[in-house]
């Protein structure tokens, strides 16, 4: 059981460093900025009508949204971080098609 835990600690570990090395670029740290605010829009749109148009229900929206993300289970961190780095790796293999169809080169660096 003891290894099992450390297997899965060092799993672990290695995940959070594969993604820490992923997002080291101001490209992709802003695009995971655009993303959390993206899937935060109903917690923080919600506020902002309230405030705005004095409406009780988008309080309410505001308020059950922020607390699903709360929730312990909930992967709001871990659905931003991956829909981010699917996001990149899009977009890395269209430049890579692009340049190949303007060299005539078969692309390098595609996974």
């Amino acid at each position: 059981m003891k290894k099992l835990l450390i297997r899965l600690l060092n799993k672990a570990k290695e995940f959070c460093l594969w993604v820490w090395h992923e997002c080291k670029d101001w490209h992709t740290l802003v695009l995971l900025g655009i993303v959390c605010l993206v899937l935060g829009l109903p917690v923080w749109g919600g506020l902002l009508l309230g405030l705005l148009f004095r409406w009780e229900w988008a309080y309410a929206v505001a308020a059950v949204c922020w607390a699903f993300w709360m929730l312990p289970g909930a992967p709001y961190f871990a659905l931003c971080v991956s829909i981010t780095l699917v996001i990149k790796r899009v977009f890395k293999r269209r430049t890579a098609r692009k340049k190949q169809n303007d060299e005539g080169k078969p692309p390098h660096d595609i996974q």
